[in-house]
């Protein structure tokens, strides 16, 4: 009987080690409501926040992209102070010459010709041209505004080189703003973010780079309401030539625990 005790006796203190345990497994997940996995029920964080982690391209391999709908959410460019948008393509052309060869050791000669083959690979660049009074002002919007909120802390990175006529010092980058800062002659329906002044000592004729600049760096920005995705402005540059030539564009977030 004592026995039977002891055993009663030791069920009861396991269960209860086990049920403290549990209840302890179930105070820890993960803390922090802005990750994609928040547990409202957890007291301690475990390690186990899963945040978002993509992006969206706005321009790349000669092509505007779209975000969302491919009818309502595709990027428009639109050069503010020429009027016009150039993309320009950059040609790697390969030519193998017509080979001839003669076989004179049978008779009679026996004469094999290989036309010449012309082969044209080329991918076509977005650029920022200067008008004639040497002002430049190119942006990309979308079509309908959009909510970019969750990009707020993330950013804004694109791939540029300067082109080899290009004889500038710096040049500002811009997205949405909320304030009457307008876009120039053809431009003065959008407003944009304060400039952000960036120094093309970065780049070079030869080499794309790749810029990244935090969006949380643009002042009196409004992501929430967002059309002007990306632009670049500036005056003092050599009047009407091409200055910028763009590879890529994309807003992206990568949020660590």
């Amino acid at each position: 009987m004592r026995t039977s005790y002891k055993f009663i006796f030791a069920t009861v203190i396991l269960s209860a080690f086990f049920i403290s345990c549990s209840k302890e497994e179930d105070k820890k997940g993960c803390t922090d409501n802005t990750a994609l996995n928040y547990n409202y029920l957890a007291v301690e964080d475990d390690g186990s926040c899963e945040y978002l982690d993509s992006s969206f391209t706005i321009y790349e391999d000669g092509e505007l992209r779209f975000l969302g709908d491919p009818t309502t959410g595709v990027f428009e460019a639109r050069s503010c102070v020429t009027g016009v948008t150039d993309f320009i393509l950059n040609p790697d052309t390969t030519i193998t010459p017509p080979d001839t060869t003669i076989d004179t050791t049978i008779t009679p000669p026996d004469t094999t010709i290989t036309p010449a083959d012309t082969t044209i690979n080329g991918t076509s660049y977005l650029t920022v041209n200067s008008d004639a009074n040497g002002n430049y002002n190119l942006i990309i919007r979308r079509l309908n505004k959009f909510d970019a909120s969750d990009f707020l802390n993330g950013n804004l990175v694109f791939t540029a080189r300067l082109h080899p006529d290009a004889n500038i010092e710096d040049y500002e980058v811009i997205i949405h703003g909320n304030h009457f800062f307008t876009g120039g002659i053809h431009c003065g329906d959008f407003h944009f973010s304060d400039p952000i002044a960036t120094s093309t000592s970065t780049l070079d004729t030869n080499s794309f780079k790749e810029i990244t600049i935090p969006i949380s760096n643009f002042s009196n920005k409004q992501v929430n309401n967002i059309d002007l995705v990306f632009g670049i402005k500036g005056s003092n540059a050599p009047a009407n030539t091409r200055l910028i030539i763009i590879s890529n564009i994309r807003w992206e977030i990568k949020q660590q625990n």
